[in-house]
């Protein structure tokens, strides 16, 4: 439970990050910065990211005690795939080739790149062998550098590439406190064998893959607008894609931290029955949890911008977003409902099938737009894109007859959401938004859950109780009297 609150925590930070790094900069540099921030996080992604995943499936506190070259193949996969990426930026630097990037924004990217995958890589680490205090040292750290060093870059240099640099720093600064901790001694570098660095790669590839196309599909829509528009309109578009991404993918990711275990702990004790009617119900609790955060933030969204958004993004923030969210709904629900179904199944491939569909569309799309185009229509060639994805994915994942959710369960979440839009609609017409914002969530979360309740979907009838008996059970505790 302290991973998932402090996975939450980490995102919520990560949320006020981009927003201020964005209000410091304004629009232009910080649409320089995005740009670079996405051919960062491809790159890591591309890189270093199947390393993470096998470090979180295979490294445990048994197998880091009797073998010792599963570490050690992990540790030089990824010092070999690091220097690599060093010698090819040094190379693009020294002959001046034309990548997009400045040479400084490029050494900043790469640098950012390798940093921040190496803290995810230990931060996995940490999960693996469920250091809770360690983790939680490890975010803190990180969140810390990060707002000092990227605010500070960014108001007193003003410039996207530094802002780029100081991310890169808080990687590397973040991982020092846990070094000791998270040290395996007595395992050597020698000791790593290229048939297990060849497992990791085809454990960990199809997944990566697929996520790399659907950050090249952001990565794409940025430069096309920073080419077709300017990087201020980039900017207006890249903040509402990024706030609107980490709002719904960090909770859907909290979630999964969790409910994914319950999965393969199913399937190992009990069968695979018992970890298809698990993932059934946490597809029907993720995809409730979701809808009403969709929901909510869409309803709410003046009230939002005007807390929340920089003044200067406000004035495509709340359009850009509301046509993305249905997209970026639909992607969180393919990473979150239906991967699982691939992953305990053994067909990640069919990932990859549905990303580069996607991925297809979106170029079709981008195609299509006139030289006039504005910041709206690539958040439509974006969300359709996405959407196409995830009916895809829908289909591979659902071809599993035990897979699939009740409709009955399905269609009361979307008559949970309609009536949660419905009571929240009234807020917008309030003036002070504080006020506005506490009473959308109050009663659009409060009619949600009770819709839900009533129709009882993925047993929530029997957890309400739960936690209501465990609340009054706590109230009527007797209270220790005074001593002598």
């Amino acid at each position: 439970m302290i991973i998932v609150l402090t996975f939450m925590l980490n995102a919520g930070l990560n949320f006020l990050l981009g927003l201020a790094v964005a209000a410091v900069l304004g629009p232009e540099q910080y649409g320089r910065f995005a740009v670079a921030a996405m051919v960062a996080i491809v790159i890591g992604t591309a890189a270093f990211d199947w390393l993470r995943l096998s470090a979180t499936r295979f490294y445990t506190e048994a197998a880091r005690a009797a073998d010792p070259e599963l570490r050690a193949s992990l540790e030089v996969a990824y010092a070999g795939l690091g220097f690599a990426l060093l010698v090819a930026a040094a190379l693009v630097i020294a002959f001046q080739l034309d990548v997009g990037l400045s040479a400084a924004m490029l050494a900043a990217t790469v640098a950012a790149a390798i940093c921040n995958t190496r803290f995810d890589y230990t931060a996995a680490l940490a999960r693996a062998r469920f250091l809770d205090r360690t983790y939680s040292v490890l975010v803190v750290t990180k969140n810390v550098a990060s707002f000092g060093l990227m605010i500070g870059a960014a108001f007193w240099f003003k410039n996207a590439a530094a802002v780029m640099a100081a991310l890169a720093l808080s990687g590397a600064l973040a991982i020092l406190p846990a070094r000791s901790i998270l040290l395996d001694h007595g395992v050597g570098l020698r000791g790593a064998t290229r048939a297990r660095v060849v497992a990791f790669a085809h454990y960990g590839f199809p997944i990566v893959t697929a996520n790399v196309i659907y950050q090249v599909i952001v990565l794409v829509n940025r430069g096309a607008a920073a080419a077709h528009l300017g990087f201020a309109d980039a900017g207006q578009l890249s903040l509402a894609t990024d706030m609107s991404i980490r709002l719904l993918l960090a909770v859907g990711a909290a979630l999964d931290v969790y409910l994914f275990q319950l999965v393969v702990r199913r399937d190992a004790t009990d069968g695979r029955a018992a970890a298809h009617e698990q993932i059934v119900r946490n597809m029907l609790i993720v995809t409730a949890v979701l809808v009403l955060l969709a929901v909510g933030y869409v309803m709410a969204m003046p009230a939002f911008e005007v807390l929340v958004v920089p003044p200067r993004f406000r004035a495509d923030f709340g359009p850009v977003s509301l046509v993305l969210t249905p997209g970026i709904l639909a992607f969180c629900l393919v990473n979150f409902a239906l991967n699982p179904v691939f992953q305990i199944e053994g067909q990640t491939r069919l990932v990859v099938v549905a990303a580069a569909a996607a991925l297809a569309v979106d170029l079709g799309g981008l195609a299509l737009l006139s030289p006039h185009s504005g910041v709206l229509s690539y958040a439509i060639a974006h969300a359709v894109s996405l959407l196409v994805g995830f009916v895809l994915a829908a289909i591979f994942a659902l071809r599993h007859p035990s897979c699939r959710p009740p409709l009955r369960d399905l269609a009361a979440i979307g008559l949970a959401a309609a009536l949660a839009a419905m009571v929240i609609w009234p807020t917008r017409s309030i003036g002070e938004p504080v006020v506005a914002l506490a009473a959308a969530m109050i009663g659009g979360t409060s009619i949600y859950l009770l819709a839900l309740y009533l129709a009882d979907v993925a047993g929530f009838r029997d957890l309400a109780h739960l936690i209501l008996r465990w609340v009054f059970r706590a109230r009527r505790k007797p209270q220790a009297g005074p001593t002598a």
